[in-house]
């Protein structure tokens, strides 16, 4: 069996709280946890699947938290045997992936510079 491409087909961030110090420092120690859960379609011929993924991120001294909840939508090349290692292997990277360039696009409209996390994280 060939390896699986999935591709994220819509995207939705329904959750987001932010606290920043005035005054961060250009390099910071970041902890990042993720959690996530998988729902799968009920007609077995679909192949999408939506990804609930909620990203902690947070800094030991506390000048910076972040939480970012969403919903992601990926369209799958087949249905896979087992969903749980896709998840795992292709849709919670690309879903942290994403969530990091949004996560860029609000730091910047709130007057920050890029963090570069999907960068910087490897996958």
């Amino acid at each position: 069996m060939s390896e699986i491409n999935a591709k994220i087909i819509d995207q939705k961030i329904f959750s987001t709280h932010i606290t920043i110090s005035r005054e961060i420092k250009n390099s910071i120690d970041l902890k990042l946890s993720c959690q996530a859960k998988l729902k799968t379609p009920q007609d077995i011929k679909n192949n999408s699947v939506l990804l609930n993924i909620k990203l902690f991120l947070a800094t030991p001294t506390d000048d910076l938290k972040a939480e970012l909840t969403a919903d992601i939508i990926f369209e799958l090349d087949y249905v896979p045997d087992d969903y749980n290692i896709i998840a795992e292997q292709k849709l919670i990277p690309l879903a942290r992936t994403s969530l990091f360039e949004k996560w860029d696009e609000i730091l910047v409209a709130m007057g920050y510079k890029k963090m570069r996390l999907a960068d910087k994280i490897s996958q």
